[in-house]
């Protein structure tokens, strides 16, 4: 194959700068999230937003839709994903891609100092934000099980105003 070939042949990918030493303060998580997060991190569109549904994720890695949706979970409560709305995520700033250097390093300073993960426990926040994470799952599952939740009802209808 000559060069031409090979160039032609190539896909065409705007390179990315990124500063990943965000990645020291990233807590034990389960092997799934790590793989998630590399994939995540592989397929981020400048600035850290990844276009994803679970779906699309889970056919990406060749798990299943529940391994996602098990582990993103831990990639929020250790503050590496944010959750936009449904198939959007945004990677922090300290482990996001950038068309240049100069864009994060104003990413990074815009963010709160409570949102940084370089200031304090790393590994407690993520512990005590993941349990606060399955206690709501367990007193949900516990409100539904007695039938404790709201029932829908019908909007009421408005009187024709003449």
């Amino acid at each position: 194959m000559t060069s031409a070939a090979a160039e032609e042949w190539a896909p065409r990918r705007n390179v990315l700068w990124g500063s990943f030493n965000g990645l020291a303060y990233v807590p034990r998580l389960p092997p799934t999230a790590y793989t998630l997060l590399l994939h995540m991190m592989s397929g981020q569109e400048p600035g850290g937003l990844v276009v994803a549904t679970h779906d699309e994720l889970a056919t990406g890695l060749a798990m299943e839709r529940g391994m996602i949706s098990r582990a993103m979970p831990h990639l929020v409560a250790a503050r590496l994903v944010i959750v936009v709305r449904r198939g959007r995520f945004q990677l922090h700033p300290m482990i996001a891609a950038f068309n240049d250097p100069r864009e994060q390093q104003r990413a990074v300073k815009a963010l709160p100092r409570d949102m940084r993960l370089d200031v304090g426990d790393f590994e407690d926040e993520y512990e005590r934000r993941f349990q606060h994470h399955l206690d709501e799952k367990a007193r949900k599952a516990e409100a539904k099980a007695k039938g404790n939740i709201m029932p829908i009802t019908k909007p009421t209808l408005l009187k024709r105003v003449h």
